[in-house]
């Protein structure tokens, strides 16, 4: 979808990026290897041309193509940059916010997991996450990064944040995570399914007083949460792409 993308450059809408679709320009090297195009006079054309080779050089550096974009096509960036994004979830205690305790920070490549414990690891996860460009969460602009950004004030965040939340609602998915799953047909285990913040804070309490299987519980929640978020961002790429060239096609 990145190298399908044109409205990046100076002066290029959705409108006009569809015409180049239609004129058979789905990507940059189509542009670049087009002679002319028909309500382009030829130095417009050498500067689009000129942006889209601009755009190889960065391609990166996602940094680059966020500062281009218009934000609610970021979304855009993910199967580009996808071996360099994170999947995050958080679970806390308390009730003074943004200054919660950090209980659990659960972080997926989309392939492996690995969860980050207070008491145990948590002090290990700035370092980790600092290695990613994208970092996708639900409704994580809200609460789950400035939590973070609160428990450890030096944080490296990813340069790029997409946010499922609002990515979906723009999709007519709304609502809350479990919620968004169950629209979608994800299905959670048996002894997760139900559960929900409130059920983390009680778990992580009973932890505390020494139930070490309410931990086992915490984390398995807190995984189901993280592994979904790829299906989720998946489900979302594809939608919007999905609608993108519809919408493209017309007229």
């Amino acid at each position: 979808m990145l190298k399908q993308t044109f409205i990046h450059l100076p002066g290029v809408a959705r409108r006009t990026e569809a015409y180049f679709w239609r004129r058979g320009l789905a990507t940059w090297e189509d542009f670049l290897a087009a002679p002319r195009v028909p309500g382009f006079s030829q130095p417009r054309l050498e500067s689009l041309k000129a942006g889209l080779l601009d755009s190889l050089e960065h391609l990166d550096d996602p940094t680059y193509f966020t500062r281009l974009l218009p934000h609610q096509e970021h979304w855009r960036l993910y199967r580009w940059f996808r071996p360099r994004a994170v999947f995050l979830d958080i679970e806390t205690y308390g009730v003074t916010w943004p200054h919660l305790l950090v209980t659990v920070v659960g972080l997926s490549d989309g392939v492996n997991l690995r969860q980050f414990l207070q008491g145990r690891d948590l002090e290990k996860l700035p370092e980790v996450l600092s290695a990613y460009d994208i970092v996708i969460t639900y409704n994580g602009s809200q609460f789950d990064l400035p939590v973070l950004k609160a428990y450890f004030p030096q944080l490296k965040i990813p340069p790029v944040h997409l946010d499922l939340r609002f990515i979906l609602a723009r999709l007519g998915f709304r609502g809350g995570l479990k919620k968004i799953e169950s629209l979608v047909g994800l299905q959670r285990p048996p002894d997760v399914e139900g559960l929900n913040g409130y059920h983390a804070v009680l778990l992580w309490q009973r932890y505390q007083r020494g139930d070490v299987s309410s931990l086992e519980l915490l984390l398995k929640y807190n995984q189901q949460d993280v592994m979904n978020l790829k299906v989720l961002m998946e489900r979302a790429f594809d939608l919007n792409k999905e609608r993108l060239l519809n919408w493209e096609g017309r007229g």
